[in-house]
C-alpha cells in the first residue's frame, strides 16, 4: 500500500533524496538566491533633454548571474540586453512628447529582478543653423578654409563662403561639363568627380572665380574623388579604382587603375599605402597603391547591405551601407578586415564622416544620425539632425570641421549643423 504523497514502505530513502541532489547540483548557485540585482541609470542623464536618440548605460551587478535586461520607453518594451555592456541607444524621432519615462528592468537567474526609472525630457527637433539653396542637386561637399566647396550635379561646382556658418552666401561657382558628383580641396586645386566627364580640376586660389586648370576622362562614370600626395584616387563607377597623376594640375594623366569586382559609386578613401574603395554589391574592397602604376587587391570583405561610402579613421574602415546602416572594419590588417561593429539606421545610409570618436551618418530620408564609435565594437547612437523628407529627394554628402556639420542635400543644397553639443 501507497501512502498519499508517500513513498513504497521498502523503498530507500536515497530514491527520495537523489533527485533533490541532482537539483542542487544543477542549481546550488540559484537555488538559494534570493537577493535581486542592483541597477542604476548612468545615462540618460537628469536635467538633460534629448532629441532623436536617447542614450542609454546601464549599471547592473547582482550576486549570481544576469539572465537579461529590458528597456522599456512609456511602458512599451524597446530593447533587451543578454549580456553587458549594458549600453545601447533607442530612437526616438516619431515621438512627439516633451518628456518620456525610461524603465530598466534587470532579471537574475534565479529570477529575482529589480527596476530604475528615469523621466527624460525631449527637446524639440532641431534644424540646421542655415542653410544655402544651390541651383542643382547637390552631392558632395568638402570644407576648406572658409569656403565649403559643393558638388552640385547638373550645376558643376558651388563655392559657398562659410565664414560665418549662420548666414552662408555664394562666393563663385564654375561648371563642370558633366554631373558633379564629389569633390576634394588639395591646395588651390577642387578636385571635382564629374560623372561621365571624369575629373574636372578647378583652380581656387581666387574663390570668387575659379575656373578649369584640367581634366581627365576617367573610363566610367566618376562618382567620388581622394587626393593623397600626386594622386587622385578616383571612385568610377564600373571601372572601378582609376589613379590619375595630378603632379601637373593642367595636364593630369592616367597612372593605374584596378578594375573593382563591384559597383564604385561614390566612396573611395586612401590611407597609408592602401585605398579604401566602397564597392557597392561587393562590400569593401582594400587596393594596394604602394605603386600606383600597378595597383592590386590587398584584402575585402563582403558586408550587410550595399557599400555606398567609406571613411578611414585609426585601425578601422567606416562604411555608410545603404540599409546595411553602418558597418565598422578593422582594418589593422589590410590583407584580411574584419567586421568589428555595426549599427542600424532608419533608413539607408548613404554618406559618413569620423570625427572626434564620432561617426556622423547620412541617413537618406531621416537626416545626420550622431554614432558614438569610441569603442568601434559598440557604437552607440547618440542624437540626429532633422532634414527635409522627401521620398525623391536625399542626403548624399557630409563633411564636419569644427563645431559644424556641412551636408549636402540634393533638395536644398547646403545644410549646416551646430554639433557642438555632442555629449
Amino acid at each position: 500500500m501507497i501512502k498519499r504523497g508517500g513513498l513504497p514502505p521498502r523503498a530507500p530513502k536515497s530514491l527520495f533524496l537523489l533527485p533533490l541532489a541532482i537539483l542542487a547540483m544543477l542549481n546550488c548557485e540559484y537555488l538559494f538566491d534570493i537577493a535581486p540585482p542592483e541597477i542604476e541609470i548612468i545615462e540618460p542623464q537628469e536635467d538633460t533633454d534629448y532629441f532623436g536618440t536617447v542614450p542609454v548605460d546601464l549599471d547592473v551587478t547582482d550576486n549570481g548571474k544576469i539572465a537579461k535586461v529590458e528597456v522599456f520607453i512609456n511602458g512599451n518594451s524597446v530593447h533587451e540586453f543578454t549580456k553587458g555592456p549594458y549600453k545601447t541607444g533607442i530612437s526616438l524621432e516619431d515621438i512627439s512628447d516633451a518628456s518620456i519615462t525610461l524603465k530598466a528592468v534587470a532579471y537574475d537567474k534565479a529570477g529575482n529582478w529589480a527596476e530604475a526609472k528615469r523621466d527624460v525630457g525631449m527637446s524639440p527637433k532641431r534644424p540646421p543653423v542655415a542653410s544655402y539653396n544651390t541651383p542643382g542637386s547637390a552631392r558632395g561637399v568638402f570644407v576648406s578654409g572658409n569656403h565649403a566647396y559643393v558638388a552640385d550635379g547638373g550645376s558643376g561646382l558651388q563655392v559657398i563662403d562659410v565664414a560665418n556658418p549662420a548666414s552662408p552666401f555664394l562666393a563663385g561657382a564654375y561648371n563642370t561639363p558633366g554631373w558633379a558628383h564629389g569633390v576634394f580641396v588639395s591646395g588651390n586645386y577642387a578636385y571635382v568627380a564629374d560623372g561621365g566627364s571624369g575629373l574636372q580640376v578647378i583652380e581656387i586660389s581666387n574663390p570668387a572665380s575659379p575656373y578649369l586648370a584640367g581634366a581627365f576622362d576617367t573610363p566610367g562614370s566618376a562618382y567620388g574623388v581622394f587626393v593623397s600626395g600626386s594622386y587622385a584616387y578616383v571612385a568610377d563607377r564600373d571601372a572601378g579604382l582609376q589613379i590619375v597623376d595630378i603632379s601637373n594640375p593642367a595636364s593630369p594623366i592616367l597612372s593605374g587603375f584596378y578594375d573593382t569586382p563591384g559597383s564604385a559609386w561614390g566612396g573611395v578613401f586612401v590611407s597609408s599605402n592602401y585605398a579604401y574603395v566602397a564597392d557597392g554589391e561587393s562590400g569593401l574592397q582594400v587596393v594596394d597603391v604602394s605603386n600606383p602604376t600597378s595597383p592590386h587587391l590587398a584584402g575585402a570583405l563582403d558586408i550587410p547591405g550595399i557599400a555606398k561610402d567609406v571613411f578611414v579613421s585609426g585601425n578601422d574602415a567606416y562604411v555608410a551601407a545603404r540599409w546595411g546602416g553602418l558597418q565598422i572594419v578593422n582594418i589593422s590588417n589590410p590583407a584580411n578586415p574584419t567586421l568589428t561593429g555595426s549599427s542600424d539606421t532608419p533608413d539607408e545610409a548613404l554618406g559618413v564622416f569620423v570625427s572626434d570618436g564620432y561617426a556622423y551618418v547620412l541617413d537618406h530620408q531621416r537626416g545626420l544620425m550622431i554614432i558614438d564609435v569610441s569603442n568601434p565594437a559598440n557604437p552607440i547612437p547618440t542624437g540626429s539632425y532633422e532634414t527635409p523628407r522627401d521620398p525623391l529627394i536625399s542626403n548624399r554628402g557630409v563633411f564636419v570641421l569644427g563645431n559644424y556639420a556641412y551636408v549636402a542635400n540634393a533638395e536644398i543644397g547646403l545644410l549646416i549643423f551646430d554639433v557642438s553639443g555632442l555629449p
